[in-house]
């Protein structure tokens, strides 16, 4: 269950040339195809607010094996790793 994160780096990425750039500056919005981007309902974008923080003694065994994949972002992978099981373990309401 790696977490990978990829950053683009602005110093090598692709340049527009100055004829496409142009040519999309152009583009009205009548002229663009939307008809293969999913209808996405009635999303709510909003981000959730600040996590709450815990601190919580574990065991060096424990800490170990989430950083020797990648000792950054450990902490993110316990909780994905607590969110799973959480979410998984709930009790289902049972249909009446």
């Amino acid at each position: 269950m790696a977490t990978k994160t990829f950053r683009l780096d602005p110093a090598t990425s692709a340049k527009l040339s100055a004829e496409a750039k142009a040519r999309y500056d152009a583009t009205s919005d009548a002229e663009i195809d939307y008809s293969d981007i999913p209808d996405m309902g009635d999303v709510d974008w909003q981000r959730p607010g600040p996590k709450p923080t815990v601190t919580m003694r574990l065991d060096e065994d424990v800490i170990g094996y989430f950083k020797s994949e990648d000792p950054k972002g450990y902490t993110r992978r316990m909780a994905s790793v607590l969110t799973a099981f959480a979410r998984r373990n709930q009790q289902k309401p049972s249909p009446e």
